[in-house]
C-alpha cells in the first residue's frame, strides 16, 4: 500500500512517507514510499497522504450528509461504505479504554462500531421505515499480522494448521472467507434471527437490484442471487453451490480451487499462506480433493475418508458442478487488464512533490 505520514500499526511496520528525496521503495513488498496513499472524493484526490487517524470521522460525516440530502430530496438512494477497518495499518487512535495486549485492534474495532453506529442513527432519524442496511466483511483475519488481525473464531482450519501456515485470509478455508453479516430493516427483516443459509457478497448486487424493482442485464451471467427471501425470513436456503478462487495462497491466482456443495467443501489446492509464526504451509495439489462435511466439522479438521461411501457419493457431484462452472466461464465474456507496470495510472495529485503530496480538505 502507499505510505502515510503516521503509518499506524502493522507487521512489519511500514515507514512514513519521505519528506525529501531518498530511496523510493521499502524492501518489504507491501510498503511503498514513492506514492502516498490517496483519499478520493469522486474522481478527485482531496488528501495525499491520507490521515488515517481522521479517516473514520470523514467517512461518517460524508455518509450522514449523503443520507440527509437523499432523504430530504425524497429520492431513493444507494450508499456503499467500504470501510478501511479492520485492515492494517490500524490507525493510532485513543487506546486508553481498551484492554492491554489487544489495544490497537480493540481500539480500531471500537472506532468502526462508532462509525457504523453514526450511519445507522442517521438512517433511524431520517428514513428508518424505508431503508435497508446490510453490513458484512470481505475476508477473515490476515494471520501473518498476528494480534493486529482479529480471530477466526471456531473456523480454525485444523487440517492446514497441522501442515503449517495459515488457514485464514488469502486461503479458501472457512477462516479465510467466512464472515458475519447483519441485515437491518425495521418491519421487514425479522429481529433476533440467525440464518444458516449459504450466501455470498456476490448476492448483494442482485438483491439490491431486485429491491429497487429493476432487472439485471440479460446479456451476461451473474454468480449472485436475489437473497431477499432469506433476509426477510421467508426462506432458509441460499446457494446450493459456491466456488472459491485462489486469493494469494498456493496455486494459480484467481483459479477456482475449492468447491462448496451444500454442506460439503472440496479442496483441490492447499497451503501457501503465512501464519503469525512466519511458517508457510507446503503447496499441495489434491487430484482427489480433500472433502469436509462442514455441518459436522466446521473446524475443517478431518476430511472424509476417500474410500468411504460418503466421499464416493459426493465426489462425482463436486466434479460435475466444477466442470459446469468452468464451461460457463469459458463461454462468457472475459476481459483482463494489468495496470501494475503503467506509471501513468499511479494515483498522484502532485508529481512534482515527494510522494505526491496535496491536501484540499
Amino acid at each position: 500500500m502507499g505510505c502515510t505520514d503516521t503509518p499506524g500499526y502493522d507487521h512489519p511496520p511500514c515507514p512514513a512517507c519521505p519528506q525529501q528525496s531518498g530511496p523510493s521503495r521499502n524492501p518489504e513488498r507491501a510498503c511503498y514510499t514513492d506514492v502516498a496513499l490517496p483519499l478520493y472524493e469522486n474522481l478527485t484526490i482531496v488528501e495525499q497522504p491520507v490521515n488515517l487517524s481522521s479517516l473514520a470521522q470523514k467517512y461518517a460525516e460524508k455518509a450522514t450528509q449523503f443520507i440527509q440530502h437523499a432523504s430530504a430530496s425524497g429520492r431513493p438512494f444507494l450508499l456503499y461504505v467500504g470501510l478501511a477497518h479492520m485492515h492494517v495499518p490500524l490507525s493510532v487512535t485513543q487506546l486508553s479504554a481498551c484492554p492491554p495486549g489487544r489495544r490497537p485492534y480493540a481500539a480500531g474495532l471500537r472506532e468502526m462500531d462508532s462509525l457504523v453506529g453514526q450511519i445507522k442513527d442517521k438512517v433511524d432519524c431520517t428514513a428508518k421505515e424505508n431503508t435497508f442496511l446490510w453490513f458484512t466483511g470481505d475476508n477473515g483475519p490476515w494471520a501473518q499480522k498476528c494480534e493486529l488481525a482479529g480471530s477466526t473464531g471456531p473456523y480454525t482450519g485444523l487440517w492446514q494448521t497441522r501442515q503449517g501456515g495459515s488457514p485464514a485470509k488469502q486461503t479458501t478455508w472457512e477462516g479465510g472467507h467466512r464472515v458475519p453479516a447483519l441485515a437491518y430493516w425495521p418491519g421487514r427483516v425479522p429481529i433476533n434471527v440467525t440464518s444458516t443459509a449459504l450466501l455470498s457478497v456476490l448476492d448483494i448486487f442482485p438483491t439490491v437490484v431486485a429491491l429497487a424493482q429493476a432487472s439485471l442485464p440479460p446479456d451476461r451471467h451473474f454468480d449472485g442471487l436475489d437473497a431477499s427471501d432469506v433476509l426477510f425470513g421467508r426462506l432458509q436456503t441460499g446457494h446450493r453451490v459456491l466456488f472459491h478462487p485462489n486469493s494469494g495462497a498456493a496455486g494459480e491466482y484467481g483459479a477456482l480451487q475449492t468447491v462448496r456443495l451444500e454442506r460439503y467443501k472440496a479442496f483441490y489446492v492447499t497451503g501457501g499462506a503465512k501464519a503469525c509464526d512466519g511458517s508457510v504451509g507446503p503447496e499441495q495439489h489434491h487430484e482427489l480433493p480433500l472433502i469436509f462435511n462442514l455441518e459436522d466439522n466446521s473446524a475443517e479438521d478431518v476430511p472424509l475418508e476417500r474410500g468411504g461411501t460418503e466421499y464416493q457419493t459426493v465426489l462425482p457431484q463436486v466434479r460435475r458442478v466444477l466442470a459446469d462452472v468452468l464451461q460457463d466461464i469459458s463461454e462468457d465474456n472475459i476481459s483482463s487488464a494489468d495496470y501494475t507496470q503503467d506509471p501513468s495510472v499511479a494515483p498522484c495529485c502532485n508529481p512534482y512533490r515527494i510522494a505526491c503530496r496535496c491536501q484540499t480538505v
